[in-house]
């Protein structure tokens, strides 16, 4: 009986803190079809057909740059590696943690790297993404 309450007494303690653990402490990219200032992010997934895609970018402080660049390597089966794809450069305010970048072109079906990359060229922040 005395283990059982100690148990039941423990779990009672211990049930706020483990429901104050939050998802969102790390950096996040992820990807939509577009995004909408009052309707927020439409069509948010990980695999899309070709075409002009959204990347959305959830740092968990500020970003510190006024320049940032997307940068996309597609893999080649053929030689079993991720390879340069392409690059867009971005403005980007230096207090903000929360951005997104339109119009990010992915003409090819396959597997992509997806990078924020800061000044200079270091990742802040990546995800995969498949074409279909």
């Amino acid at each position: 009986m005395k283990k059982t309450t100690l148990i039941f007494v423990c779990m009672i303690i211990l049930l706020p803190i483990s429901l104050n653990i939050k998802a969102q402490s790390c950096d996040l990219l992820y990807f939509c079809e577009k995004y909408d200032v009052d309707d927020g992010e439409i069509g948010c997934n990980d695999h899309f057909k070709s075409g002009n895609l959204t990347v959305i970018t959830f740092l968990s402080s500020p970003i510190y740059y006024t320049e940032v660049s997307i940068k996309l390597d597609k893999f080649n089966p053929d030689a079993n590696e991720f390879q340069y794809y392409n690059n867009y450069e971005f403005d980007v305010e230096p207090d903000k943690y929360f951005f997104y970048f339109e119009n990010i072109y992915f003409d090819d079906p396959g597997f992509y790297r997806v990078f924020l990359l800061d000044p200079y060229c270091q990742t802040i922040v990546s995800a995969l993404i498949e074409i279909i």
